[in-house]
């Protein structure tokens, strides 16, 4: 497999493409689906217009199937993304942006695997939007965080922590974004720890 940040093999060397599910039932359990308000609403400024409409137009094709060939030079028509062909295309610095944020990957030279599901924003992330953005994105958080006892918050907050710990933040930014969420405390403590013994087979520095 060549693949590169930028000039993934599987988009610049073809125009038609093997699309197939990208399955993580680590991620997928907590994420939010391609088509979701959430995804509009707080990947859009991370990910950018073009390949947020790539992905939605992605899990469409993947909605009743595991795998599809596709065109990319009529996706990129259809979409209204340029694709003139070769590294400079519009379409392929589209695609080669959902690969650097991890929620494409080429597999091979005609293959490229896409996730159906994206998980939460990391607080870095978070961090990058206009702080109105942040506000409404603490507002979705707690207005969908349901009240069905402390346990459901336990493992909702530990699927949370995961998701960010295998995004790459450090312990301080994953409880930071815990508490941001408005979950307590102690189960932030909680889930930061068990997300970083799994994650990293180790329990976190200080905790040890």
């Amino acid at each position: 497999m060549t693949t590169t940040s930028k000039h993934p093999a599987t988009i610049v060397e073809t125009d038609v493409v093997q699309l197939i599910r990208w399955s993580d039932h680590r991620k997928d359990e907590f994420g939010h689906d391609l088509r979701s308000a959430y995804v509009e609403q707080f990947w859009l400024g991370t990910l950018g217009p073009s390949t947020t409409w790539f992905l939605r137009h992605c899990a469409s094709v993947l909605e009743d199937t595991d795998d599809a060939a596709v065109s990319l030079r009529e996706m990129a028509c259809a979409l209204g993304i340029g694709f003139e062909g070769g590294a400079r295309s519009a379409m392929v610095k589209t695609v080669a942006r959902a690969c650097r944020f991890r929620a494409a990957r080429a597999v091979g030279s005609t293959t490229l695997a896409v996730r159906l599901r994206l998980p939460p924003l990391s607080e870095r992330q978070l961090q990058r939007l206009p702080a109105s953005v942040q506000r409404r994105h603490d507002e979705y958080i707690v207005a969908n965080q349901g009240s069905d006892g402390v346990r459901h918050q336990q493992l909702r907050a530990r699927r949370l922590a995961l998701g960010l710990a295998e995004c790459g933040d450090s312990i301080s930014e994953v409880e930071l974004q815990l508490h941001r969420l408005k979950f307590h405390p102690a189960i932030a403590a909680d889930a930061v720890r068990w997300a970083w013994s799994l994650h990293h087979g180790r329990l976190p520095p200080e905790a040890a």
